[in-house]
């Protein structure tokens, strides 16, 4: 029998909360604990220790651990992940269903109830919140965050954030860092660093 690993979470706030419950129910890790530089070393978050801030990285042997970067900022979540080169994997609640016809990359988390249809890539640090919807021939590139309740078709640019209840119709190419309102739907391509609202969906913010 393969022995258990350990993982280290990184952010212990409330996308930590939900990455907890998605690792525990993976029941995977003979140990998780977290970093975050707004906790106390040696506090407890359920029960389950916070190491430090994530400057503690030094001071742990991180070939022990397995890694998931928990923070919902888009841009600081890639700032860490290409400072700290580290084992990162994906964190995927066992009531979501991925195509084995889908490309999932690492870093990634995806939370309950959320389904992924076959020819859809996944790239690197995604978040995918409940209740989400990916579509076949969907790209999320890095650093992308779906909040909950997204129906997702097309093409996500880099670091893009679609707030609950979003939707992206099929073919569609959104730009990198841009947002997409709650409950928006985007009926045509949209550029970078734009924010978007409204049925359809229109730009409000440059």
């Amino acid at each position: 029998m393969q022995a258990k690993k350990k993982l280290i979470i990184i952010g212990a706030c409330s996308l930590g909360l939900m990455t907890l419950d998605a690792a525990l129910e993976m029941n995977k890790y003979d140990s998780i604990e977290f970093l975050d530089d707004k906790k106390e070393k040696n506090s407890l978050v359920y029960n389950f220790k916070v190491l430090g801030g994530i400057n503690t990285l030094k001071n742990i042997r991180v070939g022990e651990y397995e890694f998931v970067i928990a923070i919902a900022n888009n841009e600081i979540r890639k700032q860490i992940a290409e400072e700290y080169l580290l084992d990162y994997v994906n964190i995927i609640h066992p009531k979501s269903t991925i195509s084995r016809l889908a490309k999932v990359g690492v870093g990634n988390i995806i939370l309950p109830n959320t389904t992924v249809d076959p020819d859809t890539v996944i790239n690197n640090h995604v978040i995918i919140n409940k209740n989400n919807s990916l579509g076949h021939n969907v790209v999320m590139e890095n650093y992308t965050q779906a909040s909950p309740g997204c129906n997702l078709g097309g093409i996500i640019g880099e670091g893009t954030f679609i707030g609950l209840g979003g939707t992206v119709l099929p073919e569609i190419e959104v730009g990198s860092y841009s947002i997409i309102g709650a409950g928006a739907v985007v009926t045509k391509n949209i550029p970078s660093k734009v924010t978007v609202v409204g049925v359809p969906a229109k730009i409000i913010k440059e």
